[in-house]
């Protein structure tokens, strides 16, 4: 094929193409009832069914009306990829829009999303000026809650950090007993916290000047005294009343209530609500129960010399919605805590009225995930580092007794476990990016019962996409194992030699190296892999790697990174693995190197053309955090510490911009409300001051998801096609990206 033919089969596996061509990957199973679950069956590429499953019988049927549904929105067939039940209708949302089918008829739901409304429907709360108002939907009563709340301390409101401004999230900061009896909110203080700025400069059709607006929100930095500060709140709903609970604030970097990372849990029964408490750092935590009059237990307290990997957004966290593995027994005696005090991340029961710790639950090595569920006698769990496991990083389920008995390994195969837990059941989807998913159902003691669903790759097959494949290589330390993946280029040939660009991500808190079979970015609209399929379509060939200082593999691997946030999450590993690699795959070559990466990826990059000058010969950094220093304090200074300048300074990439040999192409959304722009301006400063040549490129309207904009993606394809193919671009657009 020639140039222009090869971007045309890039683009076959590109987001906005690639999301289609893999039926059954993801059935999305949910509970629908106490004796069934649904989930989503693809018939092709155009057409699904939704389909219930009774728990007892494992007999399949229509989970509604679905020629019914098709003939009233006048479609062939459903034109959504995803519904929930509630109240026995089917809700889904369609052209923006908010649906609801109760199997006969279909109406449109004229639904706030200013407003959260209490489980059992019958209330609402919202935020007005600053204060909390609670609305009764059956008297249409309104009740003012606060009349303290101000600009800058408000109710309800999120810290504004991470896309707080290009996405923002109108919904307050509530989290509902189950009971609806009670909610829990936070006031914000960000009154002190110094302002950072976005310059939007692109017409827009409401507005009729063209002059640029200055738009100014809140971030901490590092050397900053004052970071937003979240006080927690009760609500009382019957009784209209309001109570602060008796704790500290919590250092806030974003949402705390009502997400995937939410900082609180209700208890079942409503009684009290439980919070892990992180300090300013990640250096020390507590369980904090607040009960309904606002009165608060503190039952555990750790503290490290280095961090805490807690609620730290890592691949150790998460309980539901709940943001921390840990959890209050139901019948309130213990505290289930999860620490990596003996070097890896295990359960720890605690004595709810002594505070004592009473024994560990899991075994020394296996390093606990996130949690999936628990009943009067066990816990549910994701868990790495489990013997037979090709990689440690692989999770499958588990559980153990809360006496520490019967531990037990549920999903044994040698892959990722993404699963849910429904009536007693477990719907496990298993892959690895050489195996494509199979979703069966097994009973909660890990019995096979059924195949479920296994995907259909031919599409995605016939369409180019090229098997990775899994590789170990040694750390720079000779002696620590390393795991990574290579995808060969299309049309692969022995005998030659290929240019390889590695997509590379430098942050500490998560790995990089993908684990699932990935066709869909588990980041919103990029591409697979790092876009290395696309690469793969051009001629070249992709490395994935993860470096000593990621999660997932202990304490001692992942404090690597402490002090050490220049260090990428193990970069030296990833220049010290190339001549290993080429031993493993000769047809790479090593004078036609490159690299890219996004916001820490940005910072790895770049590093890699400064830190070690010769040995990439062209690299992309999008949106790039590159002096530390600047970026926000709750995510730098887990892995920096309190603000020390000389340390911070080693983290500075303009330091560095003399050093840079070969070819470097700097990418920043204006609107980029996560790494601020004034980042990459600073690097291109250093770099004109040093005279050397790069290239730059700023998109107006795009916020920190830089590698999503389909321009920057074309772009990244023609820069590395100019120097490590040593050819010029041809002259391609993407058709169907927009």
């Amino acid at each position: 094929m020639n140039l222009k033919e090869c971007y045309a089969a890039a683009e076959k596996l590109m987001p906005w193409q690639a999301e289609r061509l893999v039926l059954n990957g993801n059935p999305m199973a949910r509970k629908l009832d106490d004796s069934h679950f649904f989930y989503r069956k693809d018939l092709d590429q155009e057409h699904r069914q939704f389909v219930k499953v009774n728990t007892d019988s494992l007999e399949e049927s229509e989970l509604f009306d679905h020629a019914r549904l098709c003939g009233l929105l006048k479609k062939d067939t459903l034109p959504f990829t995803a519904c929930e039940v509630q109240d026995e209708k089917i809700v889904f949302m369609y052209q923006d829009q908010r649906y609801a089918f109760d199997g006969s008829s279909l109406e449109e739901e004229n639904c706030s999303p200013c407003v959260s409304v209490s489980p059992d429907g019958k209330y609402g709360v919202y935020v007005k000026d600053h204060d909390l108002f609670l609305q009764d939907f059956e008297t249409e009563e309104v009740t003012r809650l606060t009349d303290d709340g101000q600009e800058h301390f408000a109710y309800g409101k999120c810290a504004e950090y991470s896309g707080y401004i290009t996405k923002p999230d109108p919904m307050p900061e509530v989290l509902w007993s189950p009971d609806s009896s009670y909610f829990l909110t936070v006031k914000l203080d960000e009154r002190d916290v110094k302002e950072l700025y976005l310059l939007k400069t692109y017409d827009e059709p409401d507005r009729e000047s063209i002059r640029p607006q200055l738009i100014s929100y809140r971030c901490a930095f590092p050397e900053d005294e004052h970071i937003p500060l979240a006080y927690y709140y009760l609500c009382d709903v019957r009784g209209k009343t309001m109570v602060r609970a008796d704790m500290p604030g919590q250092p806030s970097g974003g949402r705390l209530l009502g997400n995937r990372f939410a900082g609180a849990r209700w208890m079942a029964d409503s009684s009290c609500v439980y919070t892990t408490w992180v300090s300013r750092g990640h250096k020390s935590a507590s369980f904090v129960i607040i009960h309904t009059d606002g009165h608060t237990e503190t039952v555990v307290e750790e503290e490290a010399d280095t961090f805490l990997n807690i609620r730290s957004y890592g691949v150790l966290d998460g309980y539901g919605s709940y943001g921390a593995s840990n959890f209050l027994s139901k019948d309130h005696k213990k505290v289930i805590w999860q620490s990596e005090k003996d070097g890896y991340a295990r359960l720890y029961a605690f004595d709810v009225k002594t505070k004592k710790e009473l024994y560990p639950i899991t075994p020394s090595e296996t390093i606990v995930g996130e949690l999936l569920a628990e009943d009067e006698e066990s816990v549910y769990f994701y868990a790495g580092n489990l013997p037979g496991m090709s990689d440690p990083c692989f999770q499958s389920v588990c559980r153990v007794k809360l006496d520490g008995e019967g531990f037990q390994v549920l999903t044994p195969e040698d892959a990722m476990h993404a699963c849910v837990m429904v009536n007693g059941l477990i719907i496990d989807t298993y892959s690895r990016v050489d195996l494509a998913p199979v979703t069966v159902i097994r009973k909660k003691d890990g019995t096979f019962l059924k195949e479920l669903a296994k995907a259909d790759i031919t599409a995605l097959k016939a369409a180019g996409y090229v098997m990775p494949e899994r590789f170990t290589v040694k750390a720079a330390d000779g002696v620590t194992d390393l795991y990574g993946i290579l995808i060969r280029p299309r049309d692969f040939d022995e005998t030659k030699l290929y240019p390889f660009v590695e997509y590379i991500y430098g942050g500490m808190q998560c790995y990089n190296v993908p684990r699932h079979f990935e066709w869909i970015s588990p980041l919103q609209g990029r591409e697979m892999l790092g876009g290395l399929e696309a690469f793969a379509q051009l001629g070249m060939a992709g490395i994935i790697l993860d470096g000593r200082g990621t999660p997932g593999r202990g304490k001692a691997f992942h404090e690597f990174s402490w002090k050490n946030i220049h260090g990428c999450a193990g970069l030296a590993d990833h220049v010290h693995a190339l001549k290993e690699l080429k031993e493993k795959y000769p047809f790479l070559d090593l004078e036609r190197a490159g690299i890219w990466g996004n916001s820490g990826g940005g910072y790895a990059s770049t590093r890699a053309m400064l830190e070690y000058p010769g040995v990439y010969k062209a690299a992309v950094a999008s949106a790039g955090n590159h002096d530390q220093r600047m970026y926000n304090e709750n995510w730098t200074e887990n892995y920096y510490g309190p603000y020390d300048r000389d340390l911070y300074r080693k983290g500075d990439n303009t330091a560095l911009a003399g050093n840079l040999e070969g070819h470097l192409f700097i990418v920043h959304g204006m609107m980029d409300d996560n790494v601020a722009m004034a980042q990459s301006a600073r690097l291109v400063d250093a770099l004109i001051r040093a005279d050397k040549d790069f290239d730059f490129l700023l998109l107006p309207r795009v916020n920190h998801n830089v590698p999503a904009d389909p321009y920057f993606i074309r772009r990244k394809l023609d820069y590395f096609v100019r120097y490590l193919l040593e050819e010029t671009p041809p002259d391609y657009r993407f058709h169907n990206s927009r």
